[in-house]
């Protein structure tokens, strides 16, 4: 009876970018009987791995992930997807009598794990270039109108400069009929037959993680970040700036820059303000979280209290 309690509990390392889960994550994995999952929309990707910060070859195979590298930046990849993937890959690691520990910064991913979500239609070629035609003809503002007449409850969150949020917005509805916010209703009546302990990783000084934002931006740049976007391009002829892959931070601000007068610094720069704008919006999500455990991540006790905290939640 022990052991059926135990597989049924599962483990989240949540936080923004910066913030240190993929080394907490290897704590733990050093220190219980855990497998990796990757919530991650950006490491799903093949061949993008130094702007998603994925961990390097030597990292997975001391550390195995599962849900990185599945499917080619021309593809696309949904919510729905995700959580299917999930329950294929959680139900092997209970064989294996271990613990899912679930990491990344996609609260999307997150939410559908312990609530129910509508099957949100996957984006096509097609309604892109529909979108991306309307949006060069007529401009954001006028696509954010739109958007405003179609769905009044989706434009209280999406701003009128987020191009990326109001495209997909129009996206769906083009797909469904419906607009997005009903299928984002965030509904809160848990419908997952698992116990989860949610680890959440929260600065206290936001100054810290913008430091820590600006030093990976930097990373990435010295490791051939620039590089790595131009070997897509021509690895993938097909790719575009409407790919889910290119609309990931820092990608999409490099392919946005390819023929431009930009340089690596002033790429960098960019690159910082989209992740800061990223890290807020997650963090804005986090807080909104229900029976989510805080630490900051740049406590220096903090695995030791981690630590006691998943031994006491395996025990219960």
């Amino acid at each position: 009876m022990t052991q059926i309690i135990e597989q049924m509990k599962k483990i989240f390392i949540i936080g923004p970018t910066a913030s240190g889960k993929t080394e907490l994550a290897k704590f733990i994995f050093d220190n219980f009987k855990t497998e990796i999952i990757s919530v991650d929309s950006a490491q799903i990707y093949q061949d993008m791995n130094i702007g998603s910060a994925k961990p390097s070859s030597s990292e997975l195979n001391s550390y195995p992930h599962h849900l990185i590298n599945l499917i080619k930046p021309t593809e696309n990849y949904s919510v729905s997807q995700f959580k299917k993937d999930e329950s294929i890959v959680s139900s092997e690691i209970f064989k294996n009598k271990n613990i899912p520990l679930l990491v990344g910064g996609t609260m999307l991913y997150f939410n559908a794990l312990e609530y129910p979500i509508d099957d949100m239609p996957a984006s096509s070629e097609a309604v892109r270039k529909k979108v991306s035609e309307e949006l060069e003809k007529f401009g954001l503002n006028h696509l954010h109108e739109k958007l405003l007449k179609i769905d009044p409850e989706c434009t209280k969150i999406i701003k009128p400069n987020d191009k990326q949020r109001v495209m997909r917005a129009l996206e769906v509805y083009y797909l469904s009929g419906k607009p997005i916010s009903s299928f984002q209703t965030r509904n809160k009546t848990p419908q997952s037959k698992f116990n989860f302990l949610k680890i959440g990783l929260m600065p206290h000084d936001r100054r810290r993680l913008h430091e820590k934002i600006e030093i990976r931006a930097k990373e990435m740049i010295d490791k051939g970040f620039w590089d790595e976007v131009k070997g897509l391009i021509e690895k993938y002829p097909d790719l575009n700036a409407d790919h889910n892959s290119m609309r990931c931070v820092g990608y999409r601000q490099a392919f946005n820059a390819i023929g431009k007068k930009v340089d690596e610094r002033e790429l960098m720069e960019l690159i910082i303000i989209a992740t800061r704008q990223l890290a807020k919006r997650q963090l804005t999500w986090m807080r909104g979280m229900d029976g989510l455990k805080i630490f900051d991540p740049f406590d220096l006790n903090k695995e030791g209290i981690i630590k006691e905290t998943i031994e006491s939640f395996l025990k219960s």
